[in-house]
């Protein structure tokens, strides 16, 4: 039976993290679609926690998870399946004296949305997280050499906690990949911002209060872009993200297909706010381009 060991947070959790996500972006190359840093370890608010670095990871096929499994071995891991919880594919590093947990699912799957909820909310609601590590501490001293009795124990301040996680008024983007084909070869519509420091951005907007995202891609746009005849609009993905001001953002991304249009233009965007009088210079990239492109706005591109 695994001893319940709590520690005090520090900076170090987040070096590992940084080491293991390199070498797991090694193994799972073009499959891998986003991976995080999740689990206490990755919230310094809460104090404590198990030294245990967990990582979620979202494939673009989850079926192929298995044709890596003899890689992570060689990595240090035990494949467990899904081990409880459908869709999932779990490995553990460590016997005794665990170092590491790998949740994997189909990218944008909920529970990895749910995961980053949880880590935004405890990094934003200081009281709650100080209670969480505090009841840490408690549990770890009542079952220090029995780990099921810890969680179990813990449950019910989670199902509350979670509650609270499920009901946080996040702001809502949608984010508009853009596409044509052109001589074979898909192209992603941007623009160059005129404030110079704002770089290359697709279009995208803010969700409004009773709007469906889908619904707020289509008005974003037209908008932002003056076209409106999309051949089809397909939903992406959607995360959770913490942009460069700290707010927290659920975002959600849609491709929209579009047959024929110039290669270049200006516009005028036509939904006011702080991009009211600014004009905007389009044109067209390539998917290997995203550099190119500010921070968070070329994330998904390979999904295109």
């Amino acid at each position: 039976m695994r001893k319940t060991i709590i520690s005090k947070w520090t900076s170090d959790w987040n070096r590992l993290y940084e080491s293991e996500e390199q070498r797991l972006k090694d193994i799972f190359q073009e499959q891998l679609i986003q991976i995080y840093h999740i689990g206490s370890t990755a919230i310094p608010t809460i104090g404590y926690a198990k030294p245990i670095i967990d990582i979620v990871i979202g494939l673009s096929n989850i079926e192929l998870a298995s044709l890596y499994d003899e890689r992570m071995r060689k990595l240090g891991y035990k494949v467990r399946g899904e081990n409880g919880i459908n869709g999932r594919r779990y490995y553990t590093k460590g016997d005794q004296n665990r170092s590491h947990h790998v949740h994997i699912y189909s990218a944008g799957h909920e529970n990895i949305n749910k995961h980053l909820q949880f880590k935004y909310y405890l990094m934003n609601h200081l009281e709650q997280a100080r209670k969480y590590g505090q009841l840490k501490i408690e549990l770890a001293t009542k079952f220090p050499n029995d780990t099921s009795s810890y969680q179990q124990a813990k449950d019910s301040f989670m199902i509350e906690l979670m509650e609270k996680v499920i009901h946080w008024p996040i702001i809502k983007k949608s984010y508009g990949y853009v596409t044509r084909l052109v001589d074979g070869k898909t192209q992603i519509l941007v623009f160059q911002h005129p404030v110079k420091e704002a770089g290359i951005q697709i279009p995208k907007g803010t969700v409004k209060h009773g709007e469906l995202p889908v619904d707020a891609v289509k008005r974003e746009m037209e908008e932002e872009t003056g076209l409106i005849d999309f051949t089809d609009i397909q939903y992406l993905i959607d995360d959770f993200w913490e942009n460069d001001d700290g707010v927290i953002h659920h975002r959600y991304f849609y491709r929209l297909n579009i047959d024929e249009t110039q290669d270049e233009w200006n516009y005028e965007p036509t939904g006011g706010g702080a991009e009211d009088g600014k004009v905007f210079r389009y044109f067209w990239v390539t998917p290997d381009d995203g550099k190119l492109l500010i921070r968070g706005h070329a994330d998904y591109f390979r999904l295109i």
